[in-house]
């Protein structure tokens, strides 16, 4: 038993029978308007009187227009309007307000003077011990560790690279480099 499928149209039959269909439509439509036209203008001779409209009366109250001699409706002069209807409109955002100047940076940190000590040398005494010199001009100053120079420099350390002096009003410290010779 084999099962037979329906046969489909193809696309060109498809089309004529659109085209075809669109033609019949298209000669209905034409045929009843001329039937229409026909049908109203018998109406039209067999009725020549028009239909009577009731006149509305208005309603108390209300104003009454009436024409003017020129046929024109007169009515209430235009109000001035107290804005300008033409003024410039701009969408864009308004400008960013002044921002108040900044505060000034605060001052800058006190800070120990510059050293007016330099480091001059190293010498053996006698004894054998290492004396280190500072100078300050022409004079030469014999330092040791926790000694106070001018009540405002304070020698912490002394070693074979370094000179480590503190500034009492600060506690700020400072680092002399000693150059060793042979």
């Amino acid at each position: 038993m084999a099962i037979s499928m329906p046969v489909l149209p193809t696309r060109r039959q498809g089309l004529w029978l659109a085209a075809l269909l669109t033609a019949a439509l298209c000669g209905w439509t034409a045929w009843r308007e001329q039937d229409d036209g026909a049908s109203s203008a018998s109406a039209s001779n067999a009725a020549p009187h028009r239909r009577a409209v009731p006149a509305i009366s208005p309603a108390p109250g209300a104003a009454v227009i009436s024409a003017g001699a020129d046929g024109l409706l007169e009515r209430d002069p235009l109000v001035e309007s107290k804005t300008d209807l033409f003024r410039f409109v701009s969408f864009q955002p308004p400008p960013p307000k002044a921002l108040p100047p900044p505060p000034s940076p605060p001052p800058p940190a006190p800070s120990a003077p510059s050293f007016p000590y330099r480091y001059f040398g190293r010498m053996v005494d006698v004894d054998g011990k290492t004396v280190t010199y500072l100078a300050r001009g022409d004079a030469l100053i014999p330092i040791h560790v926790r000694q106070l120079l001018d009540n405002t420099y304070r020698i912490d350390a002394v070693t074979e690279t370094q000179i480590v002096v503190t500034y009492v009003p600060l506690e700020e410290k400072i680092m002399i480099a000693v150059q060793t010779g042979n």
